[in-house]
């Protein structure tokens, strides 16, 4: 299969070096010691808090920025505890969350590592927002013809990014994989947590070819974002191991009610690599998720090993080597 994307850069960026060239930027003089015009550049809000999460970091969590054609996205990388890593995680939050929210991806990205993984917790870029439905109200034959020809314009303008977000989360997702696959981890585990979990399966689907993948559904809940994949209808096409949990009645009714859906899907289509279990609805710590999640990963998603070949005994006429 063609790879979809080709990063273009991969910068790892401690707070030092990411705060010494800005302070670098910041003091280049201009040609002849006037201030140069500065051309105004628009904002870009998710960016900019995503450099100030970047300062923010604990010790011992790296800020690795990832390229891609066209996406500067922001990755936390948490080496694992120990010399030789079971392998790593991909973690993709919750809408609008960013890589170290909290509840659940702060202490599954540090946790998990304390037990030997590896993880990369990902930012993903803001979803496209719907479009505006057309005007019902009359108008005039001037204005109606105006109107048509900005509504068609506008319908191509906006079809664009509904249909390239989508490839936009799959660069960045592949993107991801290549850099922990240069750190030598060649098992790699897709953790999606609430809407992320469908774009962690449709990466999973993308990859599961060329790569030895595994897969976690946390929370999972649907994305209401145009274009946003559907679980149900990626399910079926999984063939790598599928690890799906679930928190009710906590995290609300529909969760629970997707979760009987999925169940439900899998025993239809007799999914033998889905597994799905109901996490406990009130944990005393985040250390109570860390473990509920390494116990399941370590019973339902690690690879099994070949048994070693041993040399056939001899019978009862056959002498040894003879």
């Amino acid at each position: 299969m063609r790879s979809l994307a080709q990063p273009l850069l991969v910068s790892s960026l401690t707070l030092a070096s990411a705060l010494a060239q800005g302070a670098a930027s910041d003091a280049l003089p201009a040609m002849g010691g006037e201030a140069a015009p500065r051309s105004r550049v628009e904002p870009e809000p998710q960016l900019e808090r995503m450099e100030a999460l970047a300062r923010q970091l604990a010790p011992g969590t790296e800020a690795v920025w990832l390229e891609t054609n066209s996406d500067r996205t922001l990755t936390l990388y948490y080496p694992a505890a120990q010399p030789e890593p079971h392998g790593a995680l991909i973690l993709l939050p919750d809408a609008n969350h960013h890589p170290d929210w909290p509840t659940d991806l702060h202490p599954l990205r540090t946790g998990l590592a304390d037990q030997g993984w590896d993880t990369l917790a990902v930012s993903l870029p803001r979803p496209p927002r719907p479009s505006v439905p057309e005007r019902t109200a009359p108008a005039t034959s001037a204005s109606a013809a105006t109107g048509s020809s900005l509504t068609a314009g506008a319908a191509d303008t906006m079809e664009t990014p509904l249909e390239s977000y989508g490839e936009r989360v799959m660069k960045i997702c592949e993107a991801a994989m290549r850099h922990l696959e240069s750190r030598g981890r060649s098992y790699l585990i897709l953790l999606g947590s609430g809407s992320g979990a469908g774009w962690a399966a449709r990466c999973a689907g993308e990859f599961q070819q060329q790569r030895e993948l595994g897969l976690v559904l946390l929370d999972a809940r649907p994305d209401d974002s145009p274009g946003a994949p559907d679980l149900t209808t990626l399910l079926p096409q999984l063939t790598l191991p599928v690890l799906d949990l679930y928190r009710p009645p906590a995290t609300g009714a529909p969760i629970g009610e997707q979760a009987r859906l999925r169940a439900r899907t899998a025993s239809r289509d007799a999914l033998e690599n889905y597994h799905q279990s109901r996490l406990p609805a009130h944990m005393p710590d985040s250390d109570w998720l860390v473990r509920e999640v390494r116990g399941r990963i370590e019973r339902y998603l690690m690879p099994t090993e070949a048994p070693e070949e041993t040399a056939p005994k001899p019978t009862a006429d056959q002498r040894p080597g003879g």
